[in-house]
């Protein structure tokens, strides 16, 4: 293992006080603790580094872009490789000083891809849209690092990934002030950030995909949603609808009715709503093929989204068994569906995340306090739920554009720990894509350790072995909690099957490797 890495790992600063801040890499079987709770007993990165040194994994994230400069994540994203493609569909980076050819997409070959499901016109257009790409020029940003300032969110989910602590470990003392021994699932891999907006463009999510192709990455994951106007609205549920055909809703029926025609006329005479052109229909539609046929390849983790619906959000709900897309849902640190998570067809796994206070005519879920406060007032036949107040530590930007800001920070942090807001309190379903992007960031340097002469698998056979080695229960500090089921949108919801809301389960690291490895 990396010296820095063992170094602060010793056994004076890994107990249950000082790395509570790791409490989802147990959950994850990424660290065990040991019998007496105090520390841990071995680590997965310990496994894999016993067998051989492994080639470092390589993880694509398509977001918002991060940091390229925060001292956990310093020669961890590959700046050299990583785009930008919110101002040009043909990548920005920052400039290296050995910059060459900025041809991004020379070489590209999409031989190996079979869009499925596309019309002769729409797979000629994707063909005229790669040669356009391979023939064209990137940009250089000579000065600074641009996209930082607006990649709190990128910059969270690179540091779940493969956030390390060598920047900080360096003294006898444990780091500078304001910088931790943080630690991502895989420290040893290589995250490559390519950026994209949130503007109803597919065309830079199309570049995004080819670009990561072109890679030849381990795993790609895409923790956010994309605006694609027809596959990311979200349908009415059928208790819903059946509600509204009774004479009791007859009101609020016909209100939704003149809303849904008024929305229509809207986004046909008001400039202002999101317009799509016949050309970008066409085009989500490769976007959407193009999700499907990478991910046959490559397995690609997607947010299940924190509507709190019983469906997933765009392009999550785009997996199924045919294909290598993982749908992420999340789950809180008492073991139940995180409050904000969808659900429903097409989940594939969870894990672990933060929570969110719930108070409808299906659940309760609040704080201890809070509920002996609003008790009363819980609807006939609701469920109360305990909520969680742990989180995901996660690595942010300082300063007034972090999801802290300048002054706040987690609590539990010393002063000194948090004065520089290089941490926040992070999760949603994209804190728990970012945490089985690095599982499987880890599955695949175990595959090159088998040496079986199987290759690596690929994204559908990885996606798999995910599910075959997931868990029904969660490994906490000190304790295993299973996970239960709860009603969230429909009546008695509870009572349904367990995958509907947690897939496979929790995903289950160490069952993973070990499974590769034997």
């Amino acid at each position: 293992m990396n010296t820095e890495i063992s170094r602060c790992l010793e056994a004076e600063h890994v107990d249950e006080t000082s790395y509570y801040y790791l409490w989802h890499l147990v959950s994850l079987g990424v660290l065990t603790p040991d019998k007496a709770q105090t520390g841990f007993s071995d680590t997965l990165w310990d496994m894999l580094a016993a067998k051989a040194e492994a080639t470092p994994s390589t993880v694509v994230m398509i977001d918002v872009g991060c940091s390229f400069s925060h001292p956990n994540l310093k020669g961890r994203v590959d700046a050299a490789r990583s785009l930008d493609f919110t101002g040009t569909p043909y990548g920005a980076r920052l400039t290296t000083g050995s910059d060459g050819d900025q041809r991004n997409f020379a070489g590209l070959s999409v031989n190996d891809l079979h869009l499925d499901g596309l019309q002769a016109d729409e797979l000629t257009m994707f063909d005229e849209v790669v040669q356009h790409l391979v023939d064209s020029r990137g940009e250089l940003r000579p000065h600074g690092d641009a996209e930082a300032r607006f990649a709190s969110h990128g910059t969270a989910v690179s540091g779940l990934i493969v956030g390390g602590p060598e920047n900080c470990c360096g003294s006898d003392e444990l780091g500078s002030p304001g910088v931790i021994p943080y630690f991502g699932v895989d420290p040893f891999s290589t995250l490559i950030s390519l950026r994209t907006g949130f503007d109803n463009d597919p065309l830079q999510f199309i570049a995004a995909l080819l670009y990561a192709w072109l890679q030849k990455p381990d795993v790609i994951v895409m923790p956010r949603g994309l605006p694609d106007p027809e596959a990311s609205a979200l349908a009415p549920k059928d208790d819903f609808k059946a509600e509204l055909q009774s004479w009791a809703n007859r009101e609020a029926a016909d209100l939704l009715h003149r809303i849904e025609v008024l929305t229509a006329k809207a986004s046909i005479h008001d400039p202002t709503m999101p317009q799509v052109s016949e050309t970008g229909r066409h085009l989500w539609r490769v976007v959407r093929a193009l999700f499907i046929a990478i991910s046959k390849h490559v397995p690609i983790v997607c947010a299940a989204g924190n509507e709190g619906e019983s469906q997933l959000l765009f392009p999550a709900n785009l997996a199924n068994r045919e294909n290598g897309i993982i749908a992420v849902g999340a789950v809180s640190g008492q073991g139940y569906r995180s409050g904000y998570a969808n659900y429903g067809d097409g989940l594939t796994l969870v894990a672990p995340s933060d929570d969110m206070e719930v108070f409808n005519r299906h659940q309760l879920r609040e704080t201890p306090k809070r509920m002996d406060r609003v008790g009363y007032l819980k609807p006939d036949n609701a469920m109360a739920v305990p909520y969680s107040r742990k989180a995901l530590l996660s690595t942010d930007i300082p300063g007034h554009f972090g999801y802290d800001g300048e002054d706040d920070g987690d609590p539990d942090l010393t002063v000194a720990q948090a004065q520089s807001g290089f941490y926040t309190q992070f999760g949603g379903t994209s804190g728990a894509s970012a945490l089985v992007a690095g599982v499987i960031a880890l599955v695949r340097r175990a595959e090159r350790l088998a040496q079986d002469g199987k290759g690596a698998r690929d994204g559908c056979d990885l996606k798999a072995l995910l599910i075959a080695t997931a868990r029904r229960d969660m490994p906490m500090m000190g304790a295993t909690l299973p996970l239960k089921t709860d009603c969230m949108n429909v009546a008695n919801e509870d009572a349904d099957a367990f995958e509907t809301f947690f897939g496979a389960g929790l995903i289950d690291a160490k069952a993973a490797v070990n499974a590769v490895l034997t």
